[in-house]
């Protein structure tokens, strides 16, 4: 007989069912030894099993056998009232997915906490175990039997072993083992579950599920112990684990971009971050720019190498200037930008691209990695690292790319606030570069497997829904963004796409969402790394900002008009003054015609009118000089706002022509733009003498609602209803005015000047009825 071939079928267990039918295949006498006999007195199916268990289980431990999982061995607990007796079981489960037959071994627990049997059934069950088991004396200073799928774990040989063994140098960490001994004193729990990398399978050591049970054979307290090899599991947890971490690593440098203060950039960060991950001694990330024509690579973060040599720290001091410029692209890392493609060299000198010239204060390179950084077609930067301990691998590229495309958006984002630094002015252009870089701010992260099977997904996911969505729901939405995504319309190069996508919310809210999805490469598989932000504030950001270069235009349109009007307004009362002039001169060159002095006091009288013509168009153009040149800056003084409006009626001698309403206090106290103010409280209240007829307008000053204002209200000429929509238009003046006089220019200040201070103007109006007007200004 050839030993090889001898096979032993285990034929043990108490009962055996059928997977398909749920039929009774086999039951073993043994259980009517130690259970009542007729507890499964008349059973024919898996069915009629699990009714047993479910009419007579005490507590809440009730399995339901027929939805064991995946697995293949199970350990149920169970504890049953009987006729009047209570039964503590344990039931070893496999299943046998060949014959597809569901196999049962019942255990009876005693008192004290451990199950009982035979050693012979023992000694059978352990041997005929298809994983891993190996029954150990309490003391575990003796192995009672250890099965066959055990002995082929061992990297010792057996004739090492038998002479006995430290069982702790199995154990790669000693506080696993210190732990099962202490469960092995403990007299209360029978049953221990515990994760351990242990020495076995190979010489690195494998991680195993360790499942130990307290047993009592023939009155001798025993050990048994179940192996399962999760090594798989554990280096795919790993694995999530080192992505988890390089998403971590990309989210702080975003965090850090976001959070940057004045001349500070995040390019270090990103770099040590880099290094972290790829386990790199040296390394560099720049931006190409052109430099005189020529396309240079311009550093923006590198390793510290000062300490390697006056020239090294040389170099290092025109990094830290912002000077550090790599002029000479004929290289290994030069070929990087001119053929745009990716090199790992871990042999630089065998390389074509390696010159062997060595750099003076340049560090030794041993092994070399660049990544060059696209858009579009284009190369716009590089990273570089060096001198990884046992060279650089493909997954090293893998891992930079995240990296890479975060590098990307910094590029942009630096290069798009340079360029709007040359159009706008400075306190704008910050509180707009501002808001815009906080709404790239990535608030979601997800990896999915080439299935869009979720990966990690970061805990922010909730975030982007309503209220009452169930978070199992979560998932399918994100897989129906990033499908969309990924067309080729939103393709910026071979690896990376980016998508701006309006969403309807589950309470039929649009929110605007911005996402730039990463394709890698990991093992062989296929997976995406997405950024997913909230871009609803950019957009509207946005259209305000075609709203103000639009106003914009207009507004230069306004001052060329202006021009031209002044210009205009300043040659005809400049004419009749001329004219006047001219007259009077030949008026009183014949001194002796007392009769012409009423012509010359007549034409007097005309210079003086258009001298104050004059002198009103100047001040308006002042006014608007100061708006056009300072801007929406204010000068904001507290004052007494009853005190404030009292001194400039006095000012300009207002006082008596007005009934004043004051419903303030003097203690009422406000800040303003006195100048602003004054203007347009001045402006309105001579408007209204101007156009009030011969009653005196109103001006009542008030407190409410946490605004503060004034309206004056008068009773003369009115404007026509067709033509308020026009009142704040440049040079617009009513068709009504009959000749009075002004510039049409003044209501258009006051409402810019009022609408600065973040307030309103309102103006109500009708013929030979009278005007009000109304401004506010919130407190």
């Amino acid at each position: 007989m050839d030993a090889e071939k001898v096979m032993t079928a285990f034929e043990n267990e108490d009962l055996v069912f059928s997977l398909k039918s749920g039929k009774l295949l086999k039951i073993n006498k043994r259980v009517s030894g130690f259970l009542d006999s007729q507890l499964f007195n008349g059973i024919n199916s898996l069915n009629q099993y699990q009714e047993i268990f479910s009419r007579y289980t005490v507590g809440n431990k009730l399995y339901e056998r027929k939805e064991l999982g995946e697995g293949n061995d199970f350990l149920l607990e169970s504890t049953i009232l009987f006729n009047d007796k209570i039964y503590n079981l344990n039931e070893l489960v496999w299943v046998d997915r060949e014959e597809l037959t569901l196999h049962i071994f019942i255990f009876l627990v005693s008192e004290n906490n451990v199950f009982e049997l035979p050693e012979k059934s023992m000694i059978e069950i352990v041997d005929k175990m298809p994983g891993p088991a190996i029954l150990f004396t309490k003391d575990l200073n003796k192995v009672i039997i250890a099965n066959a799928p055990i002995i082929e774990l061992l990297n010792q040989p057996i004739s090492q072993l038998v002479k006995g063994f430290s069982l702790n140098s199995f154990f790669a960490e000693k506080a696993a083992f210190s732990k099962m001994v202490n469960w092995c004193n403990d007299q209360k729990n029978n049953r221990l579950t515990i994760q351990a990398k242990l020495f076995l399978k190979n010489q690195n050591g494998n991680w195993f599920d360790i499942n130990l049970f307290k047993a009592r054979i023939d009155e001798v307290d025993c050990i048994l112990c179940l192996l399962k090899d999760i090594d798989k599991d554990k280096a795919d947890q790993l694995k999530l684990k080192r992505s988890n971490n390089l998403l971590t690593k990309i989210v702080e440098v975003q965090k850090h971009f976001l959070a940057q203060e004045s001349g500070d950039k995040p390019y270090q960060l990103l770099l040590t971050n880099m290094l972290s991950v790829i386990e790199a001694s040296l390394g560099f990330i720049g931006e190409v720019i052109d430099h005189k024509g020529k396309k240079v690579l311009k550093i923006h973060a590198a390793t510290d190498i000062s300490s390697d040599g006056h020239i090294a720290a040389q170099l290092y001091h025109k990094y830290l200037k912002e000077d550090f410029l790599f002029q000479n692209l004929d290289n290994l890392f030069g070929a990087c930008i001119t053929e745009s493609k990716v090199i790992l060299e871990n042999n630089p000198p065998s390389n074509p691209h390696t010159k062997g010239n060595k750099i003076p204060g340049h560090p030794q390179i041993n092994n070399f990695l660049g990544v060059p950084i696209f858009k579009k077609d284009e190369v716009i930067g590089l990273i570089g690292l060096g001198n990884k301990e046992g060279g650089f691998a493909e997954s090293d590229i893998q891992d930079l790319r995240p990296f890479a495309s975060t590098y990307s958006v910094i590029i942009e984002a630096f290069n798009f606030e340079v360029e709007k630094i040359k159009y706008e002015k400075e306190s704008f252009e910050k509180a707009l570069i501002l808001s815009k870089v906080a709404d790239y701010s990535p608030d979601l992260i997800v990896m999915v497997n080439e299935n869009f099977e979720l990966e990690y997904i970061s805990k922010a996911a909730e975030k982007f829904l309503e209220k009452g969505v169930l978070y199992s729901a979560i998932p399918r939405k994100v897989r129906a963004l990033l499908k969309k995504s990924l067309q080729e319309k939103y393709k910026v190069s071979k690896d990376l796409y980016q998508s701006r996508l309006q969403i309807r919310t589950k309470g039929g809210n649009k929110i605007w969402l911005e996402s730039m999805v990463s394709l890698i490469e990991e093992n062989n598989e296929n997976k995406l790394i997405a950024i997913i932000r909230d871009v609803s504030v950019q957009v509207q950001i946005e259209d305000n900002l075609k709203l103000s270069l639009k106003k914009e235009r207009e507004f230069n349109s306004f001052v060329s008009d202006f021009m031209n009007t002044v210009s205009h307004e300043f040659k005809t009362p400049l004419a009749t003054i001329m004219s006047s002039l001219e007259i009077t001169q030949h008026y009183l060159s014949d001194s002796s015609a007392s009769h012409s002095l009423p012509r010359i006091g007549y034409h007097c009288r005309k210079i003086q009118t258009e001298v104050n013509n004059l002198h009103q168009l100047i001040a308006h153009s002042l006014d608007y000089n100061r708006f056009a040149n300072q801007g929406a800056k204010l000068k904001k003084t507290k004052v007494s706002f009853r005190g404030f409006i009292e001194d400039c009626l006095n000012k300009y001698g207002l006082l008596n022509s007005i009934e004043y309403t004051p419903e303030v206090s003097h203690s009422f106290e406000v800040m303003l733009d006195k100048f602003l103010i004054e203007t347009s409280l001045v402006n309105i209240m001579t408007n209204a003498i101007k156009y009030g007829s011969d009653s005196k307008p109103t001006l009542r000053l008030f407190f409410e609602d946490q605004k503060f204002g004034f309206t004056v209200s008068d009773r003369g000429i009115g404007i026509k209803k067709e033509e308020l929509a026009y009142i704040f238009t440049p040079f617009f003046r009513g068709s009504n005015v009959r000749g009075i006089e002004g510039t049409g220019f003044g209501l258009v200040a006051v409402k810019n000047f009022v609408e600065i201070h973040g307030g309103t103007i309102k103006i109500e109006s009708d013929v030979n009825i009278g005007t009000r007007v109304e401004v506010q200004i919130p407190i």
